[in-house]
C-alpha cells in the first residue's frame, strides 16, 4: 500500500533532502557596529585565520549573541578576505606577465 503524498514530497524522500525547518529563532541582523566589534575582536586576537569563534564570542561580549552566529560571520569573513587575497594575487600576477610581455 502506499499513501499519497502533496505533490514534491515523493522527490525530496527518494532524493535523500530533507526538508528546511525554519528556526524558532528570529535571524540575527549583523549592523555595522556589529561587524566592527567582529572585526576588532578577530584583530585583537591575531587576524582571521588565528581567531576562534569561541575566542570572538567571548571577546565581543554582546548579549543574545551565539557561538553559532559567530561560526558562521568568521567563516564567510574568511571566505571573502580569501577571495580578495586571490582576486589581488591574480591582478599582480597579470600585471607581472603584462610587463614581462612588453
Amino acid at each position: 500500500t502506499s499513501a499519497v503524498l502533496p505533490p514534491g514530497m515523493v522527490s525530496q524522500r527518494l532524493s535523500g533532502v530533507r526538508p528546511y525547518v525554519r528556526s524558532r529563532r528570529p535571524r540575527l541582523r549583523w549592523t555595522p557596529d556589529l561587524h566592527q566589534c567582529f572585526m576588532h575582536a578577530v584583530e585583537q586576537l591575531g587576524g582571521e585565520d588565528i581567531a576562534t569563534p569561541k575566542m570572538v564570542l567571548e571577546m565581543m561580549r554582546v548579549k543574545g549573541l551565539t557561538i553559532t552566529h559567530v561560526k558562521s560571520h568568521l567563516q564567510m569573513y574568511r571566505s571573502v578576505k580569501h577571495e580578495q587575497t586571490m582576486q589581488g594575487y591574480l591582478y599582480h600576477s597579470a600585471t607581472f606577465l603584462c610587463m614581462f610581455l612588453q
